[in-house]
């Protein structure tokens, strides 16, 4: 499914269910948030969307805790985790989605090109998923398929809360 259509479902989703949603995004650079705001109707569902490349940002904005940071680096699970709850958090949000890793080109000290960490929160639980694209020198490519993945865990999450 193209990430046009994974966007649409999304939103067709959260209102069937009166819910809004916040993202916060690093590596993908806002690509989640433009992905939904392209579908017509968004403005009922979307909140904000909030590029946070810096730690300081991840910790300003989102309240990240600062030891994790300095400790593991803004590209974990954790950290897309805390990323997620400070998107929701921020925005009065229902759900936020969180979104840290390497697009590349090349690595970032331990990790390769294509690792990505996708957190959601709903205030009450939280989910994540680590991936790698194992796609070099594609910046591009491994952003794309950050953001769908990140547009299919919302929409996976909101199908299993329906039941």
């Amino acid at each position: 499914m193209e990430q046009s259509s994974v966007a649409k479902e999304l939103v067709e989703l959260l209102k069937a269910n009166s819910l809004h949603i916040a993202v916060a995004e690093s590596c993908t650079g806002g690509l989640v948030a433009k992905s939904i705001t392209d579908v017509p109707g968004a403005s009922d569902i979307f909140e904000c969307g909030l590029v946070t490349y810096s730690n300081e940002m991840k910790k300003k904005l989102l309240g990240v805790d600062a030891d994790l940071l300095e400790e593991k680096g803004p590209i974990n699970a954790e950290t897309a985790v805390q990323m997620a709850e400070g998107a929701r958090r921020t925005a009065g949000a229902d759900i936020g989605v969180g979104i840290t890793g390497v697009a590349g080109p090349g690595p970032d000290g331990d990790h390769p090109e294509g690792e990505m960490h996708i957190g959601l929160s709903d205030g009450e639980t939280t989910q994540y998923i680590s991936l790698k694209t194992g796609t070099e020198n594609e910046r591009d490519y491994n952003r794309a398929i950050a953001a769908k993945t990140a547009l299919q865990i919302a929409v996976d999450y909101l199908k299993e809360r329906e039941g």
